[in-house]
């Protein structure tokens, strides 16, 4: 009697959505409902290590087998690049989104909605979030735009300021492209992918968010980020830096072996 045949793996969704998230997190419920209130047709994939005790792998199970059979649990050592990377490697969707797991509680689902919108009818090939900042604390901005003034000492030409807002959108194209080239090291991962599509001719385009901070940072978090991760956040950024100018003269030299040949 001949074996039964493998079941047809579903059609693509129009929408990856990538969750790197703390196994210790606890409301990870929250983001997936906002997530599903976003958009339809979409893939959910929560990205957490659980070497690390906590609910949110037991979460995401549950809320698969209750609520959403889309939403998968991707188990993946490492911090959070690693996740992300991981993320975009399983993702299926026409364009692919990725987002912090307080997403749920920090933005409005439109905000998702507007950017994979803009992101699937052609307006541009990768929409990254900038947040306003009005509300937030002198510790919070002084860490955030410290950041980005050292980002633009680095990399003048990038089309976006806030490059580590936690919400990105990219279409198939883009996606393809960072899962396959970027190195996925530090946490300063964002900027080496927006640069990556910068460098390649693909769009990027800020989208102005305001959120509402009820899952961001306190003022004493800000400063003890900044006070334990200013040496990091320099290393990370030379380290990019560092790569991209390797990955040009890379390709220039490249170029002249194939005109020489």
């Amino acid at each position: 009697m001949p074996s039964p045949s493998p079941a047809p793996e579903p059609p693509a969704p129009e929408l990856s959505v990538i969750i790197p998230a703390r196994n210790n997190y606890p409301h990870i419920a929250a983001t997936l409902d906002a997530v599903r209130a976003a958009w339809h047709d979409v893939e959910v994939l929560v990205v957490t290590d659980t070497r690390t005790t906590g609910p949110t792998a037991a979460d995401t199970r549950t809320y698969a087998l209750t609520t959403d059979a889309r939403v998968r649990l991707l188990d993946v050592p490492g911090a959070k690049a690693a996740a992300v990377h991981a993320g975009f490697t399983a993702a299926r969707g026409r364009a692919v989104a990725y987002l912090d797991a307080d997403y749920g509680l920090e933005a409005d689902p439109t905000d998702l909605q507007t950017a994979a919108c803009r992101v699937l009818s052609g307006e541009t090939d990768c929409i990254a979030a900038h947040r306003d900042q009005h509300d937030w604390s002198r510790a919070r901005r002084f860490k955030t735009n410290g950041f980005i003034l050292a980002t633009r000492l680095l990399f003048p030409h990038l089309p976006v300021r806030d490059t580590q807002a936690p919400l990105k959108v990219m279409n198939r194209a883009a996606a393809d492209l960072v899962a396959q080239t970027a190195t996925w090291r530090t946490w300063a991962f964002d900027v080496e992918l927006l640069h990556l599509l910068d460098t390649a001719g693909l769009s990027v385009t800020a989208q102005p968010v305001h959120w509402a901070g009820r899952g961001g940072e306190h003022s004493w978090a800000s400063l003890v980020l900044v006070t334990l991760m200013a040496p990091g956040m320099v290393r990370g950024l030379l380290a990019a830096r560092l790569r991209t100018w390797g990955r040009r003269r890379k390709a220039v030299l490249s170029g002249r072996r194939d005109s020489g040949a």
